[in-house]
């Protein structure tokens, strides 16, 4: 039995505890993309979506974060887990908020530049009128799947028990049949930004940030 459109609950969690190893030393989160930083762009897109709550999950010794974000209406959700990779991240950010008893997560990550509230708006209004129980996946206007993701209730459990650097790939080959995809503008579902080569491309690209 569906619940009422009006009573279902979606709410955000970004993964922002990756170490930016590729970055060569520097916090990718921390790159300013225009007057603001990438991750402080991401979790203003997620304030400003539907979701009911935004959540992002940090290092526990990440200070910078977690002083830049105080000032927002998020929760900080702070572990120590380092050499257990996103699958840790996103199972750790699932086990807590799910406990609010919501009806679907949205998982975002961290470092996605293009992103904002309206493709957000976009997945969270698919999922709640159209496909509570489905996986909804952006993807590209290709057709190539992406991020973010929207994983029903029916999933939290499956989600929890992930550990190391494989994330919810193993999940999204499993139900494949289970995934709606939505598509997003051009690459914005395909766009995170790792390495410096890949920023200064991006800012290349859009020289108004």
């Amino acid at each position: 039995m569906h619940l009422p459109k009006k009573n279902k609950k979606i709410e955000s969690l970004i993964l922002g505890a990756g170490l930016s190893i590729r970055m060569k030393g520097d916090n990718k989160l921390l790159k300013r993309l225009n007057n603001k930083t990438l991750i402080e762009h991401v979790v203003t897109q997620s304030i400003n979506s539907k979701a009911i709550n935004t959540s992002i999950i940090v290092q526990d010794n990440n200070k910078q974060i977690k002083k830049l974000l105080s000032p927002l209406p998020i929760k900080i959700l702070a572990s120590n887990f380092k050499r257990n990779g996103i699958g840790y991240s996103i199972s750790k950010g699932i086990e807590l908020i799910s406990r609010n008893d919501p009806d679907g997560i949205l998982i975002l990550l961290g470092d996605m530049p293009d992103i904002n509230s309206n493709h957000l708006d976009l997945m969270i209004d698919e999922f709640i009128n159209n496909f509570c129980q489905k996986i909804i996946r952006a993807c590209s206007k290709n057709k190539t799947p992406g991020n973010p993701l929207i994983f029903p209730k029916s999933f939290f459990n499956i989600l929890i028990k992930l550990r190391g650097d494989i994330g919810a790939k193993k999940i999204l080959e499993d139900y494949n049949d289970l995934i709606h995809f939505i598509e997003l503008p051009n690459l914005v579902a395909l766009t995170d930004l790792d390495t410096i080569e890949e920023f200064e491309i991006w800012k290349k690209n859009n020289p108004i940030s």
